[in-house]
């Protein structure tokens, strides 16, 4: 991967918070996890990283992508790579004011200043997914579905998301019923309880947002300036 200086490039930075890490019973379980799961999303979604996802504290990680639209589909591998581990993310859209590394560590931005902010501003409203660096008006757009999508996932039993996860992996829905050991419509009403159709729908109308609003963006210099950067 080569090393570009910022040159009117933007980029996506996606920093992710382990909600409730210090309170977990086995920390260190979490984070071999964690590890494990961040170098699945990587080889998975080496195309759409500028920059590859890193631990950079205990309980928080980073990654940089190339595009903005690829978004949705990266934060979809994370949530399956990573079950059970409940997690708040901050997306900022933005240029880099500092080399482009490999790992995302070591690097700073307006990207990285609008994922932090955005990451806070979650934080305090409780979402699952908080975008920051588009636009004041697109930004509340894609925060208004973002916490459509979150409420969603946040009412996903167990079994529900696990469904879910085997649903997105397999080419046939039949495929799903046989590794789960049970029949075809069992696991229809569980991706109907679960709104498995107005989800991916809305993932994908997301995706369309993203690309819009982020080539409505051209100028990096003048996003995402407010707020703390990335981690060291």
């Amino acid at each position: 991967m080569k090393f570009d200086l910022y040159n009117e490039t933007s980029y996506l930075a996606v920093i992710g918070d382990v909600r409730g890490s210090r309170q977990a019973a086995d920390r260190a379980s979490v984070q071999e996890r964690l590890e494990k799961g961040l170098q699945q999303v990587n080889q998975e979604n080496e195309a759409a990283l500028a920059a590859s996802f890193a631990i950079t504290l205990g309980d928080e990680f980073q990654g940089l992508l190339r595009q903005a639209e690829a978004a949705m589909a990266v934060l979809v591998s994370l949530e399956i790579a990573l079950p059970g581990i409940p997690i708040r993310y901050g997306l900022g859209w933005g240029g880099l004011s500092t080399h482009l590394r490999e790992q995302a560590i070591g690097m700073d931005g307006p990207c990285f200043h609008a994922a932090r902010l955005a990451l806070d501003r979650g934080k305090k409203a409780n979402r699952w997914v908080t975008a920051s660096g588009f636009g004041e008006e697109e930004d509340g757009i894609l925060n208004g579905l973002f916490g459509l999508l979150g409420g969603v996932r946040s009412r996903w039993k167990r079994k529900q998301a696990e469904t879910v996860s085997l649903r997105r992996r397999a080419r046939y829905q039949k495929d799903v019923a046989r590794q789960r050991g049970v029949v075809d419509s069992v696991v229809s009403d569980t991706l109907r309880a679960a709104l498995y159709g107005p989800v991916t729908d809305a993932e994908e109308a997301m995706t369309r947002l993203l690309a819009r609003f982020a080539a409505g963006r051209a100028d990096p210099s003048s996003r995402g300036e407010a707020g703390a950067g990335g981690r060291p």
